[in-house]
C-alpha cells in the first residue's frame, strides 16, 4: 500500500484530498492540529486514514509527525500533498502585520519545512510531491497581494524543485485551483466583515467594497468547484505515469491564466474593468 501525508486535512481540498486518496488505496497520514477533527475524518474515511497532530509553523511538531511516519514506514513515503493554507485578502493598507507573517508562515515557510523533512523518505521510494497553489498563484489580482505573493512563492519552490529532485526520481507538481467552496473563502469573509469598523478602512473603502462584492459573486456562482474535484485532480498528479507540471482546475481559473499572456497594460486595463 502506498503512503502519503496531506497537511491540513481538517476541511476544505485537504479533507477532501485524504478521503479521495483513501478510497483509490492509499494509506493517508491527515495533517491536523486538533485530534477531534482527525477522529472525525477516521469515522467518515474508514482505517486506512492515519491522523497525525502537525502544525506546519511549529519544527518541532513537523519533525515529530515526520518521525511518526518514519518509524511506522520503514522510513519511506509515497507522496507529499503540501496543501495546508490560510487566506487574508484586503488591500495592503488595511492589513495586519500578524496576518502578514501568518500567510507567510503557513503557505511558504511551513511548506518548505514540511518538505524539507519528508525529503529523505520521498527519495527512498522516488515519491512524488504535489503543491496546492491557486491561480492567483499565477495571476495577481488587486485585494490579494499577500495570499497571491504567498502563492506566487509555491510557483517558484515547485519549479524549483521539479529540476533540483529530478534526479532522485521525485516528480514535483502544483495544483492551482480557481473559486472552490471551501471554508478557507468563509473564514476570510468573516475576518473582512470585522475590518469594517477600522478606522483606517475609509481612504480605501471604495476599492474594499468592490472587492469584497467581486469575491462574493465569484464564489456564488453555479460553476464554484466543489473540493471534491481538486481532490480528483491531487490523486491524478500522484498516480499518472505521465503527471503534468501543473494543474490549472475550473473554467475560472483557465479563464484567468490566460491574462498571463497579455502585456502587462493590456492585462492591467481589463482588470481595473472588472473591478469597476
Amino acid at each position: 500500500m502506498k503512503t502519503v501525508l496531506v497537511t491540513g486535512t481538517s476541511s476544505g481540498i485537504g479533507r477532501a484530498t485524504a478521503i479521495t486518496l483513501a478510497g483509490r488505496g492509499w494509506r493517508v497520514y491527515a495533517g491536523v492540529r486538533k485530534t477531534a477533527d482527525g477522529e472525525a475524518l477516521v469515522s467518515e474515511a474508514g482505517d486506512s486514514v492515519v491522523p497525525v497532530i502537525l502544525d506546519v509553523t511549529d519544527e518541532a511538531s513537523v519533525t515529530r509527525a515526520v518521525g511518526q511516519i518514519r518509524e511506522e514506514t520503514g522510513g519511506r513515503l509515497d507522496g507529499l500533498v503540501n496543501n495546508a493554507g490560510v487566506y487574508h485578502g484586503a488591500p495592503l493598507e488595511m492589513m495586519k502585520p500578524e496576518e502578514i507573517r501568518r500567510t507567510l508562515d503557513v503557505n511558504v515557510t511551513g511548506l518548505l519545512e514540511v518538505t524539507r523533512q519528508c525529503l529523505p523518505l520521498l527519495r527512498a521510494s522516488e515519491g512524488r510531491i504535489v503543491n496546492i497553489s491557486s491561480i492567483s498563484g499565477l495571476v495577481a489580482l488587486p485585494g490579494v497581494s499577500v495570499y497571491a505573493g504567498s502563492k506566487h512563492a509555491v510557483e517558484a519552490i515547485t519549479d524549483s524543485l521539479r529540476v533540483e529532485l529530478k534526479g532522485f526520481g521525485i516528480r514535483v507538481a502544483a495544483v492551482e485551483p480557481g473559486s472552490i467552496r471551501t471554508p478557507i473563502w468563509d473564514k476570510g469573509a468573516a475576518r473582512d466583515e470585522a475590518r469594517e469598523e477600522d478606522p483606517d478602512i475609509q481612504a480605501v473603502r471604495p476599492l474594499y467594497e468592490r472587492l469584497v462584492s467581486l469575491l462574493e459573486k465569484l464564489n456564488s456562482r453555479p460553476g464554484v468547484l466543489p473540493p471534491e474535484e481538486v481532490a480528483e485532480t491531487v490523486a491524478e498528479a500522484l498516480e499518472s505515469d505521465s503527471p503534468k507540471n501543473r494543474y490549472i482546475v475550473g473554467k475560472d481559473a483557465k479563464s484567468l491564466a490566460l491574462l498571463r499572456k497579455l502585456p502587462d497594460a493590456v492585462r492591467d486595463r481589463l482588470i481595473s474593468a472588472r473591478l469597476g
